[in-house]
């Protein structure tokens, strides 16, 4: 019993804490031991469940991979890496025969034949040491080619962005894959039109400027001794009012400067052209 101050001999009862209040506040909080049983259990599925992984599946490989590569060089480790992406069919290499296909329906609906046949004998020319490396070539070969692409790409867009001359840069098939604001202001197409192969090189010039130019590059193509060109062309320009999904040709042509610089893989073949383009003033 507790007395008041004013009244030591008259006592007042004291309010007792609930038991059952205490139960039910040590129900609502678990203890750490439940916790930490808990999370072994859930950690336990964890693992049980990525024990059970298909090993036979190549995606589910590759994300294994990925996560835990073997031990050994850098090199070795980014290689089967890159090999189980490449057998879970998340990488692949770049088809050079839809681009070939469609430099082809190019040249047939609006090339002569005179032109077409020069273009063609370019080709056949250095055909033989093409399909000599080419041949030894595997998937895996061609995937490290295009990673090494994609690495020049980003190289160039710093390039392209510091320079004040109209260029871009293309496949050895002829699409464009980058270019800066001055080439496309030059040709009057949108900026976001010089990217991925929306545009191909050849479909902006003029036709003995797509025939200089194969001509050109076919002399130097498959030898390391040589690696830029300096010549000229005609370039065409897009359209006034076209929508420009589509490059349009207008009557207006530019006269250029052209240089052309080779850029090739670690087995000499050439992966992209990079050209620079310098109107000439033709009234002067």
């Amino acid at each position: 019993m507790c007395y008041d101050d004013d009244d030591a001999r008259s006592p007042r009862p004291v309010k007792k804490l609930c038991a059952c209040s205490e139960s039910s506040n040590e129900e609502q909080t678990p203890s750490p031991i439940t916790m930490n049983n808990n999370e072994v259990h859930i950690l336990n599925d964890y693992l049980d469940d990525m024990s059970t992984v298909n090993k036979d599946d190549p995606q589910d490989q590759f994300f294994l991979t990925a996560a835990d590569p073997k031990d050994g060089k850098p090199e070795e480790r980014l290689n089967e890496v890159i090999n189980a992406k490449y057998q879970a069919g998340f990488l692949k290499p770049y088809n050079y025969v839809n681009g070939y296909a469609r430099l082809q329906r190019y040249m047939e609906h609006h090339m002569s034949s005179d032109s077409r046949q020069r273009i063609l004998n370019v080709m056949g020319m250095f055909r033989p040491t093409f399909r000599q490396v080419a041949q030894s070539l595997t998937d895996i070969d061609l995937i490290l080619v295009e990673e090494a692409f994609e690495r020049l790409l980003l190289d160039y867009d710093r390039v392209f962005s510091a320079m004040a001359i109209p260029a871009c840069l293309w496949r050895r098939t002829g699409e464009i894959y980058k270019g800066n604001k001055e080439f496309a202001a030059l040709i009057n197409v949108p900026f976001d039109k010089l990217r991925n192969g929306q545009l191909c090189i050849y479909e902006i010039m003029a036709e003995e400027s797509i025939v200089n130019y194969w001509e050109k590059y076919g002399n130097i193509a498959f030898d390391p001794r040589q690696k830029a060109v300096l010549t000229s062309c005609i370039l065409n320009y897009q359209k006034e009012g076209s929508d420009k999904t589509a490059f349009q040709k207008s009557d207006v042509t530019l006269s250029c400067c052209f240089s052309f610089t080779v850029r090739r893989d670690k087995f000499n073949i050439p992966t992209l052209i990079v050209g620079n383009f310098l109107p000439i003033d033709t009234k002067l």
